[in-house]
């Protein structure tokens, strides 16, 4: 149990939002033996609904196999999203990987960052660093944000470059972050993290107990078939099948 100089290989990270360009470095970081393995969260549309959870076994059974080839890092990311892949829940994903690793007793061996274009609001961040993720990269939050500001719907004397929106971007999400979890009595992230202080509601066992498990769900609810039907669902209207049911630009 004494403190040596192998307990400061660890890599200080200043925001739990990253940039493009942070995640970047992380992803191609080699460095100290530190490396990095990106792990794709979506999944093939023909594969219907029983393909979320043969989705979340190969991330899972891809993170435990990263472990044993030495990665420090793991990058779950749904950049791969098109008309044919389908992306799971980031939430269902980060939630899925760390009660798989802990379980397995290597939760500790490794970093989870998650590339996501879902998530974007405070209560979005709050829940996924509630349930184990180290640091978020909402790479559609920042693109908005930059497309707002190329229709002139952002002041341009403050916003004026792309720099500046995600500092802003990054420094709104901090703020109400430590609201929130000041409103909980925690102080800090890393009291915060993996603490899983929240309930669920219209969640069936199934669900919380393969990746929220000890997250109370009082009035149960809807299951991994349910959950498969909306994500094929909401990714129909992102990618129409049918021309008569596409949203105009």
């Amino acid at each position: 149990l004494d403190s040596t100089e192998q307990h400061a290989h660890r890599l200080r990270l200043l925001h739990p939002i990253l940039t493009n360009e942070e995640l970047t470095a992380i992803k191609h970081m080699d460095y100290r033996g530190w490396k990095t393995q990106t792990i794709d969260i979506t999944y093939d549309k023909a594969e219907d609904g029983p393909g979320l959870t043969a989705a979340l076994d190969r991330i899972c059974a891809e993170a435990s196999q990263a472990i044993s080839k030495g990665y420090s890092l793991l990058v779950l990311s749904d950049r791969n999203i098109s008309a044919e892949r389908v992306p799971v829940s980031a939430l269902l994903a980060t939630g899925a990987v760390h009660h798989h690793l802990v379980r397995h007793h290597d939760r500790t061996r490794i970093g989870l960052v998650l590339e996501t274009g879902e998530a974007r609001e405070v209560h979005h961040h709050c829940l996924l660093a509630g349930y184990g993720v180290d640091a978020i990269n909402p790479y559609l939050a920042f693109e908005a944000l930059w497309q707002a500001q190329r229709d002139g719907k952002l002041p341009g004397e403050h916003f004026d470059d792309n720099g500046k929106i995600v500092a802003a971007y990054r420094k709104g999400v901090a703020k109400g972050m430590l609201k929130v979890m000041a409103k909980m009595g925690i102080s800090t992230l890393q009291s915060y993290k993996g603490a899983q202080i929240f309930e669920a509601v219209g969640l069936a066992d199934e669900v919380i107990n393969r990746c929220f498990a000890g997250t109370p769900s009082r009035i149960q609810g809807v299951g991994f078939n349910v959950l498969a039907q909306e994500t094929l669902r909401r990714h129909e209207l992102g990618y129409p099948s049918r021309q008569q049911v596409r949203l105009p630009v």
